[in-house]
C-alpha cells in the first residue's frame, strides 16, 4: 500500500471543500478521489492536474512533497 497523501487532503481541507465538492468538480467520483487520498489509487497526470488546477497549487506540491502547510 501507498502512504496517504497528506498534501492533497490539507489542500482540499484548506480550500474549504469536501471529497465530493473537489471530486465534482474535477470530474471523478468521490469514491476514486478517496482512493487517490489513501494512497491506494495513483491518478492519471490529467486528473493531478487538474486536482492541482482546482486546488491552485502545483502537482508537485501535492503528490511529491512533504507538508503544504
Amino acid at each position: 500500500m501507498k502512504e496517504k497523501r497528506e498534501n492533497l487532503i490539507i489542500a482540499r481541507k484548506m480550500k474549504g471543500w469536501t471529497q465530493e465538492e473537489l471530486a465534482k468538480s474535477v470530474g471523478i467520483s468521490r469514491a476514486y478521489l478517496a482512493n487517490i487520498e489513501r494512497g491506494e489509487h495513483d491518478p492519471s497526470l490529467k486528473v493531478a492536474q487538474l486536482i492541482s488546477c482546482q486546488l491552485e497549487l502545483s502537482v508537485d506540491l501535492i503528490f511529491f512533497q512533504s507538508n503544504v502547510r
